[in-house]
């Protein structure tokens, strides 16, 4: 999964990159510096099971984060906004937004960075209108016509002020647009950073933004970016302390990445063995077939069945004979639709 974190200078983007992906990155006014970093996804499933597999090593997740160049935060006033490639190729952005300072508003703010990510979409759009009638009058190529045709829905729905994600298309043209990664149709975590002094109040200045959410499209966080990016500098152990002295029962940057795989409709399912435990990341409603094929194409060629147990009951009953003694463990065929924390074994022959 890659998500990039962005928001107008000053909002605490880089504060809160920091904090996820546990970096001492200088913040501040340096809203054109580009970092990158890739986090493991904790995973107390994965601990679990690798105590009782006792495996030569277990493996997480991971999450490529991005902290992408800053917004101008002027929103329809925007004329030098720099979209990069690789803001592009992100899977989802994490819009970090203002919530501590005075002047701090952060409704107009959203709507300031949405209105510049529709900005540079509609650019993308009209260079492409432009380019492919050119083609089309040249080479009659009608496939051109079905792209312009394409093009043109989203430019309406640009120039009506509507974000692409929530412009509704037939399933032919959703593959199609994937090809222009527009960053007005990417999911969206809006993360309010409050102030040290609001902590207290997070719940309620969560409820407060709550109608923001539309879920598959749009979610909220609330944070203290400064304290998380404190925390991501201590032990475990003094963690575990701080946690306590809020009370509170997990870092904020966890539910963060617990939202994104929400957001994104992301679930994982678990394989153990001797010489790895380790998480993979799917899509939810992928099938037990291409599953496998997420670990190598060849599970996925030659395919027999999957063996699927789910975690609670491989942590009760912690060993495969047992398992198989009290019938938890069940075969699948290639159709099964793999759950959350399904542990697998897939059985192939190539």
């Amino acid at each position: 999964m890659k998500l990039a974190i962005i928001g107008k200078p000053q909002c605490g983007k880089t504060t809160v990159f920091n904090a996820a992906a546990g970096q001492q990155e200088a913040v501040g006014d340096y809203s054109q510096a580009l970092h990158r970093a890739v986090i493991k996804v904790p995973d107390k499933r994965v601990d679990r099971l690798a105590e009782l597999v006792q495996p030569d090593k277990h493996t997480y997740a991971e999450i490529e984060f991005l902290d992408a160049p800053g917004f101008t935060g002027k929103g329809k006033e925007s004329t030098g906004l720099k979209v990069t490639n690789e803001l592009r190729e992100m899977d989802a952005l994490i819009m970090v937004i203002d919530a501590f300072s005075p002047e701090a508003n952060p409704e107009r703010f959203i709507g300031n960075l949405t209105d510049e990510m529709m900005l540079a979409d509609l650019v993308v759009v009209e260079n492409n209108i432009e380019n492919k009638s050119r083609k089309l009058k040249l080479t009659g190529d009608k496939t051109l016509q079905m792209e312009i045709d394409l093009l043109q829905k989203c430019r309406a729905s640009l120039e009506a002020e509507q974000p692409l994600l929530h412009l509704e298309l037939e399933a032919n043209e959703e593959k199609r647009m994937r090809n222009y990664q527009f960053l007005s149709k990417k999911p969206l975590l809006i993360m309010l950073n409050i102030a040290e002094d609001d902590l207290p109040n997070q719940d309620a200045i969560y409820q407060k933004y709550a109608h923001l959410i539309q879920p598959g499209k749009r979610e909220l966080a609330t944070l203290c970016g400064k304290i998380q990016m404190e925390l991501a500098t201590l032990s475990p152990e003094e963690q575990q302390a701080f946690f306590e002295d809020l009370g509170v029962t997990a870092s904020a940057m966890d539910k963060v990445i617990q939202k994104s795989y929400a957001l994104l409709g992301l679930i994982s399912f678990l394989t153990t063995g001797k010489p790895d435990v380790r998480a993979w990341t799917i899509k939810y409603g992928t099938t037990a077939h291409k599953a496998a094929g997420v670990i190598h194409s060849d599970m996925e060629r030659g395919f027999i069945r999957a063996e699927v147990t789910p975690y609670e009951d491989y942590i009760r009953y912690e060993t495969i004979p047992a398992l198989k003694a009290a019938g938890k463990t069940r075969l699948e065929g290639k159709d099964y639709i793999v759950q959350d924390g399904d542990v697998i074994l897939f059985r192939f022959n190539v």
